[in-house]
């Protein structure tokens, strides 16, 4: 298989504290830019895109509402089916700013900035999915294998199921008793890579291990209290959603890493 010829730099992996640093432009297209290096994660595993800005060398800023991975390779890794290595990240650009894009050209210096608060938002919202997941498979562990997709977004999360057995009221309580017990305990999280592949990555939280390249805080506390709802989607299919209003944190702290990004090495 030919690999594509060019490659996004995705510096959200090997600084997760990074939110913005100076790049070139790599390709310039209708209505997005493609970048040889970013900080902006792009939409993937059911987490929403980073949004932020361009600053060229103008001073001119840019706004990009979304932040897509093109072009990446099947590696065929285990525990890992879908994932796909390599490619370029291309950020696309607020309807009202694509005018702009006229006068900048592939070798151009700009500096990607992101929304930090977003960021740290999809972040503390991942980690609780994970934990709604953990809940789930202690539980309803026959739901796991029919997972059929999450979505997580700034103030809150949720998984599909495409189970033939609903999901009692007894059964999601104790799946969010277990959820809100690692908040309690305010476990340390860390994220690291594949050995062999940097876009594969890991979730481990109290030795659980998930396959996960999303964002993450870097232990469970500021989370907060998590409420599980069921939802009915038709006949074989069911949906766990979980919310957290009581979740603290602060961007300062966040890229302190007090309650920031998970990271590091690989547990032994």
């Amino acid at each position: 298989m030919l690999s594509f010829p060019r490659s996004t730099e995705k510096l959200y992996y090997s600084d997760t504290f990074l939110y913005q640093t100076d790049s070139l432009v790599s390709k310039v297209g209708n209505n997005y830019v493609e970048l040889a290096a970013t900080v902006a994660y792009p939409e993937g595993g059911g987490q929403e895109a980073d949004m932020g800005t361009l600053t060229l060398s103008d001073g001119r800023a840019i706004r990009f509402i979304h932040a897509r991975k093109m072009y990446g390779q099947r590696a065929n890794i285990a525990g890992f089916p879908d994932i796909q290595t390599g490619g370029v990240v291309e950020h696309v650009i607020h309807p009202d700013d694509v005018q702009h894009l006229a006068s900048l050209r592939t070798g151009d210096a700009v500096q990607i900035g992101i929304d930090r608060i977003r960021r740290a938002q999809l972040s503390l919202s991942h980690t609780a999915s994970h934990l709604l997941y953990l809940g789930v498979g202690q539980i309803r562990s026959d739901a796991l294998a029919w997972t059929l997709g999450c979505h997580i977004r700034p103030d809150g999360a949720r998984f599909d199921f495409g189970v033939s057995r609903r999901f009692t009221s007894e059964e999601v309580q104790a799946i969010e008793q277990i959820a809100n017990d690692f908040v309690t305990r305010g476990s340390t999280v860390l994220t690291y890579a594949h050995p062999d592949h940097i876009d594969a990555r890991y979730w481990a939280c109290e030795g659980n291990v998930i396959p996960c390249g999303g964002t993450h805080i870097g232990d469970t506390a500021p989370i907060g209290r998590i409420a599980v709802r069921r939802k009915s989607m038709g006949t074989g299919k069911e949906r766990l959603s979980c919310q957290f209003d009581e979740a603290r944190f602060n961007v300062a702290s966040f890229h302190a890493g007090s309650c920031g990004i998970a990271s590091g090495g690989e547990p032994s």
